[in-house]
């Protein structure tokens, strides 16, 4: 049985409400979660001491759990580009962040490995950086995942697999969606040895387009997809994991105001079928 279900913050603050952190107060006592995992927005830039303390006070107001952070996506983008000073600027984003996990008292991080319209051309380079990502981490007492996220040369599992291959200790996070959208899933699910600890997070999205179509990457909701998530569901039972899992999808309406009876039937669903 899984630990907990969790909203993703990303799934109430967006664009359109101006991903305003201030709004969690507002928003999560409407939703049935279990804690949040929270991302980190890239528009954050300059201002991520403000939204750590604004975050942090909510969290005590309301006894929000906050297991999960969800870093940057930006930091997998630049290491894709892979210049000096791209480097550089990826290694502070996430120490940043790193702090903001420690501070939340996060015990686990979602990364984003690669990225971008660089993505996984020159996968060696964005792999080389793993190691020194997992040590920081580690020094601020977090856990690092790497996600198998869309990929423009070759596939995540194939990537997942590559590393399970060179660091025996690497975890991962399993978002169904980005599976899907590589047609993958089934032999993500027949994966034996990522099944057998090495998937410490999942991330349970639904995805309605084709084969790697980029056009088509909004998070949606279950059930407004063709992902299969019966054998998905009946693997992560079986198989003893015993993490955490969460809602991504997007719930938040043009005005600015969450669509919380979508966002509660897809946390509900997750919770029927793993708790």
């Amino acid at each position: 049985m899984i630990k907990g279900v969790l909203c993703s913050s990303g799934a109430l603050i967006t664009r359109y409400n101006g991903r305003d952190p201030r709004l969690l107060k507002e928003f999560f006592p409407h939703i049935e979660a279990d804690g949040l995992e929270f991302m980190v927005y890239p528009a954050w830039d300059g201002m991520l001491g403000e939204v750590r303390e604004t975050v942090r006070s909510i969290q005590k107001e309301l006894s929000i759990p906050i297991p999960v952070l969800h870093a940057d996506k930006r930091i997998g983008e630049l290491i894709s580009l892979g210049s000096k000073d791209d480097i550089r600027e990826a290694g502070e984003r996430f120490k940043n962040n790193c702090l903001i996990a420690e501070e939340l008292g996060s015990s686990l991080m979602v990364l984003h490995l690669w990225g971008g319209p660089a993505s996984d051309h020159n996968i060696e380079r964005n792999i080389s950086q793993l190691a020194g990502c997992a040590e920081e981490a580690k020094k601020h007492g977090v856990t690092l995942t790497v996600e198998n996220v869309v990929c423009a040369v070759s596939t995540p599992l194939a990537h997942i697999k590559r590393i399970m291959a060179e660091f025996p200790d690497a975890l991962f996070t399993i978002d169904t969606k980005m599976a899907e959208f590589h047609l993958e899933m089934p032999e993500t699910l027949a994966c034996g040895e990522l099944w057998q600890g090495r998937a410490a997070h999942l991330h349970v999205n639904d995805y309605s387009g084709g084969l790697k179509d980029f056009s088509d990457l909004r998070v949606r909701h279950i059930g407004e997809g063709h992902v299969d998530f019966a054998p998905f569901f009946k693997k992560v039972r079986e198989c003893g994991y015993s993490g955490y899992a969460t809602v991504e999808s997007t719930s938040v309406l043009p005005d600015g105001s969450v669509d919380f009876e979508k966002l509660g039937r897809s946390l509900g669903t997750v919770r029927k079928n793993l708790m």
